[in-house]
């Protein structure tokens, strides 16, 4: 049985699995606000340093904008949010729009 809702805490993640609460837990609007979130807990961190507050704005968004978090209090500013935002597009090389100089006419 995987749980699902409100999972982004390693300790509590491991202490449900290993009582038999559950075999898995989904983390989707977690990792959404915090997409290095196993590479926080795999550095022994047990919550992200700007947890999701679950408000619902990446869900509101989905439809039109970016995959994301959207919640400015999460962020020193608006600017930071839009950076995290567009990360998605500078993920790898391949996916990057070209340089006008790398266009080929």
């Amino acid at each position: 049985m995987i749980s699902t809702g409100g999972w982004q805490t390693a300790s509590r993640i491991r202490a449900a699995i290993n009582s038999n609460a559950c075999d898995g837990v989904s983390i989707a609007r977690s990792l959404i606000a915090n997409p290095n979130l196993p590479k926080f807990w795999a550095d022994g961190h047990d919550l992200p340093p700007s947890p999701c507050t679950y408000c619902n704005r990446c869900l509101l968004n989905a439809p039109k904008n970016p995959m994301g978090c959207y919640e400015p209090l999460r962020f020193a500013n608006h600017d930071a949010m839009v950076e995290q935002l567009m990360t998605i597009y500078n993920t790898h090389p391949v996916l990057q729009a070209p340089r006008p100089d790398e266009v080929v006419p």
